[in-house]
């Protein structure tokens, strides 16, 4: 038999989906039926072209869910993507355009099979919306919501930079061991995410002024772009050009004096304030989330991280077998912190229940040799590698949603404030607690110390008030006069003095 004649012995013409063949050892022909690549086949004993293998071909794609359709001889035409929040369309490998309902990534995808524009579509895009709003969506989230589009912002110029112009003297900055770091004189630099996110302040505004000179920027320039912004983008905002001007000055490019940020504020403290930051977790939440995700999965092995080592999300992220030390004769982790570019270590033995978490979790295969959660590669049987605190978080505010804890800002950082809660209504000390948490503020614990002394001294308050009421009206029972039954109560008004 021909090589081609193996390869494919479909009569022309012949695109039935889920339709596959082999060959055995010996040359013999054998056809089957397979709708999920990772699914059950169903083989077909009938004779190829014959009716009784066309029929046994539509009962094995009935039996296994599959719907009868030819293969695509050419992939279909993508569209625009719908304008409607939530819905999505994109193409299968064989080319099938397909529209689905998703709420943010990572959730779960619904698959809207009715015709584009027909009424079925619209009532299963609706009733699939609000289906997953009611179990993932958060205040946020609408049903009618349209997506917003943002407009084409000006691209910065790739050419060389005019010297003394704003775009110059940012280009120079980005070459520096302020923003790069220098590790022969023990200075890391700025991270990632933080060159990530002041790039993308910095360029909103070298679109326009990034050739003009340097004072364009001036005081009022600058808080006129502050005013156009939320309170936190408008300090990140300052806070970026603050690290920029603080290296012009360093490097004798600009008279400290003239720093045009000088008494600037972008209330975002009080903004903070206001809205109360992070939110922490209640007890119905962590109970939630562990009811769905038990020990030894990847999802309750990142929630017992944040839970019993208390560290940042940056720290988290890289936190693994390395940092685990034998301290006077106990386990403990040891990690310098992120924050203070290793200036901090935090030293803390390892919980009971923590311990319990990673045994449970080495022995399913979800703890990696160099961080106990990461990105695995290469397979399931790959090597599990570290991830950057951005998709760390994204990961856990996933797990987090699907458990039912979706409210916004409810994530990594609301369990450490809901330990530090804890540790301070525990009556630990402002050293314990900078100690276990990596604070080198004695402002961060005393916030939470005085707010645990006010909830004791109510609920001591409380029961001395309690205390006093009952004794109170005990007393006042000994001296109020017996009322015999159906006596009658003569207002003292009824009594007139005899004339």
């Amino acid at each position: 038999m021909l090589d081609t004649e193996r390869r494919d012995p479909r009569a022309p013409g012949g695109r039935r989906m889920y339709l596959y063949f082999e060959y055995s050892k010996r040359g013999a022909l054998y056809w089957y039926v397979k709708v999920a690549r990772k699914g059950r086949r169903i083989n077909l004993g009938e004779e190829y072209g014959s009716p009784g293998f066309d029929a046994a071909y539509e009962a094995a794609v009935a039996v296994l869910g599959g719907v009868l359709r030819m293969r695509r001889v050419q992939a279909d035409v993508m569209p625009d993507q719908p304008e409607r929040r939530y819905l999505h369309a994109d193409l299968s490998q064989r080319g099938q355009l397909r529209y689905y309902v998703q709420l943010r990534k990572g959730l779960p995808k619904i698959r809207i099979r009715a015709e584009l524009g027909s009424k079925e579509f619209n009532d299963a895009v609706d009733e699939a919306i609000a289906g997953q709003i009611a179990k993932y969506g958060t205040s946020g989230d609408h049903p009618n919501a349209q997506k917003q589009r943002n407009e084409p912002r000006a691209a910065v110029r790739t050419s060389a930079p005019l010297p003394g112009s704003l775009r110059w003297y940012w280009t120079l900055y980005k070459n520096s061991d302020q923003w790069l770091g220098d590790l022969k004189v023990g200075h890391k630099g700025l991270s990632d995410a933080t060159r990530l996110q002041r790039t993308g302040l910095i360029e909103s505004l070298l679109a326009e002024n990034g050739e003009k000179p340097f004072a364009v920027l001036s005081r009022k320039v600058i808080k006129a772009e502050m005013k156009a912004r939320t309170p936190v983008q408008a300090g990140n905002l300052l806070s970026a050009l603050r690290g920029l001007i603080r290296w012009m000055i360093e490097e004798d490019h600009l008279d400290e004096d003239d720093n045009p940020t000088i008494g600037l504020r972008s209330g975002k403290a009080r903004a903070s304030r206001e809205s109360g930051g992070w939110i922490p977790w209640t007890d119905q939440d962590l109970a939630a989330y562990r009811d769905r995700w038990p020990l030894g999965t990847e999802a309750r092995l990142m929630l017992d991280i944040l839970t019993y080592t208390m560290l940042r999300v940056g720290d988290a992220s890289r936190f693994g077998p390395p940092h685990l030390k034998k301290m006077i004769e106990q386990m403990a982790f040891q990690i310098a912190t992120e924050k203070s570019q290793g200036r901090t270590i935090v030293s803390v033995p390892i919980h009971p229940e923590f311990a319990v978490s990673l045994r449970a979790a080495r022995a399913a295969g979800v703890i990696g040799e160099e961080v106990f959660v990461g990105k695995r590669i290469g397979g399931d049987n790959g090597p599990i590698v570290p991830m950057t605190k951005k998709s760390w978080a994204n990961k856990f505010k996933k797990y987090a949603v699907l458990a039912g804890v979706n409210e916004p800002k409810k994530s990594c950082h609301g369990i450490r404030k809901t330990r530090a809660e804890a540790a301070a209504y525990a009556e630990c000390t402002e050293a314990q607690m900078m100690a276990m948490f990596g604070w080198t503020d004695p402002k961060m614990p005393a916030h939470y110390i005085v707010k645990a002394k006010r909830g004791r001294l109510g609920a001591s308050g409380m029961e001395k008030l309690v205390s006093f009421d009952k004794s109170q009206n005990e007393n006042i029972g000994d001296f109020m006069p017996l009322r015999t039954q159906n006596a009658t109560v003569t207002p003292i008004s009824n009594f007139r003095k005899k004339v």
